[in-house]
């Protein structure tokens, strides 16, 4: 293998548990999440490679800007 895949891949992987961390958190405090559902959330941040956290980001913007979690 190359070791410019396997860099890649590492880097990609960091990346990816790095924000299911930070949207697996804000998921947990939170009491209310689009659709409803917080299970099918966590489902899709961990599972759906980058794209799961990209999207509960999109969908939850708050995050980023403190305001209210409800």
């Amino acid at each position: 293998m190359d070791w410019n895949i396997l860099w890649r891949f590492i880097v990609f992987g960091i990346l990816h548990w790095l924000l299911a961390f930070i949207m697996l958190r804000d998921l947990a405090n939170r009491q209310k999440v689009l659709f409803g559902k917080k299970a099918i959330w966590a489902v899709l941040i961990i599972f759906v490679f980058i794209l799961g956290s990209v999207l509960y980001l999109l969908c939850h913007p708050q995050i980023f800007f403190g305001e209210d979690k409800s």
